[in-house]
């Protein structure tokens, strides 16, 4: 299932002509994701912007020009999603010596008060300090390189079927990362981030690219962690029928789901960006005017309360370029491309496709392309 998901991706996602050595399109202005950095890495992106004559734009810059089609020349866009520690830590001491810009896209549920003080306390401190605090962002922002904008509230997934597709193992806990892991309900209450072991995981969609959302009956869940509980937690997985035992419980369990939709649903949608903005005024003084979807551009739902809450332009990812060049939104959308491509630009040294293209296919297969 994997294999085939990739290659769909593979296939709706969009391929600059610069990738295979092409010129850049006439009035193009391309702009890149990145996530975490390493800093040699990026040091050596930004040297071959600086000595092939690029420009970083600001947002307001990228989406002026765009809208305007007057394109910079040679401008491109650097954007990081996440707000994770890693951008204050490594990325932004490289900005300030080559002097460049770049967009943090922030989700606000996940940034603390500081490193010891988590913004939520379902939120463990280990996971809390993957994400920079309220204070690094407005350092950010006081740089005057950084543009801080917003990635929603949650950054979450929603269960969409009933179709199970797993459970939280010590190895898919390991191997997933923490945004890999649908919102659950208990107690009354909404979690994010890795559940208790033995939790069953359902097919899911991004919240804000969803229609409706499903509840799973929490005692459910607890039969399952229970039964992983009583087994010695870490130990009850190295028994060679321990999947089975947790479908066997599942099954007997009888699940039920609650259907969220209609009006409850929206409001839920809704809420990421008001959610965003309350904080973004709190920590900030002001209120973000752009937005970054998580994983992919959102419903057309989801756009029409971006527009009615005044963002004014949303970016999407590689596989989003055909659907915001085609749509007919109030709000204009943008695809970027994963930053892995930013050196097959035109210019001095670029990389060439035959090189990488064996390394890259394996990636491919297991991640979601130019994209999240």
């Amino acid at each position: 299932m994997l294999i085939t998901r990739s290659l769909k991706r593979l296939a709706s996602t969009r391929y600059p002509g610069f990738v295979f050595g092409l010129p850049l399109r006439e009035g193009s202005m391309p702009a890149f994701i990145y996530h975490e950095v390493e800093a040699e890495t990026f040091a050596a992106d930004l040297e071959f912007l600086k000595c092939n004559g690029y420009a970083t734009l600001s947002t307001e810059e990228y989406v002026r020009s765009a809208r305007s089609r007057d394109a910079h020349s040679k401008g491109v866009l650097l954007t990081f999603d996440d707000a994770r520690a890693n951008f204050f830590e490594v990325a932004l001491p490289i900005l300030r010596q080559f002097n460049a810009q770049a967009t943090l896209f922030v989700p606000t549920y996940w940034i603390g008060d500081s490193r010891n003080s988590p913004p939520s306390p379902s939120i463990p401190l280990a996971e809390a300090a993957l994400f920079m605090t309220w204070d690094q962002v407005r350092l950010c922002r006081d740089s005057g390189l950084v543009d801080v904008q917003s990635h929603g509230h949650r950054h979450a997934l929603v269960h969409t079927s009933t179709r199970l597709v797993g459970f939280a193992s010590p190895e898919r806990l390991e191997q997933s990362e923490l945004y890999d892991w649908p919102m659950r309900r208990n107690n009354g209450l909404d979690r994010l981030g890795r559940p208790p072991l033995g939790t069953p995981i359902y097919v899911s969609d991004p919240l804000l690219s969803a229609s409706f959302r499903l509840l799973e009956d929490s005692s459910l869940a607890r039969s399952c962690q229970q039964l992983v509980a009583d087994g010695g937690d870490t130990a009850f997985f190295h028994r060679p029928d321990w999947e089975q035992r947790l479908r066997t419980t599942h099954k007997q369990s009888q699940a039920r789901f609650e259907r969220i939709e209609g009006g409850d649903f929206l409001s839920l949608v809704a809420s990421e960006f008001q959610l965003s903005q309350q904080h973004f005024e709190n920590e900030l003084g002001s209120r973000p005017r752009f937005f970054a979807y998580p994983w992919m551009l959102g419903s057309a739902a989801s756009l029409r309360i971006a527009s009615e809450l005044g963002i004014q332009a949303v970016f999407g990812v590689g596989l989003d370029f055909n659907r915001a060049e085609k749509m007919d939104a109030a709000v204009p959308a943008f695809g970027r491309f994963k930053a892995d491509w930013l050196r097959f630009l035109p210019g001095h040294a670029r990389a060439k496709l035959g090189r990488v293209v064996r390394g890259k296919f394996g990636e491919w297969m297991r991640t979601q392309n130019l994209a999240h």
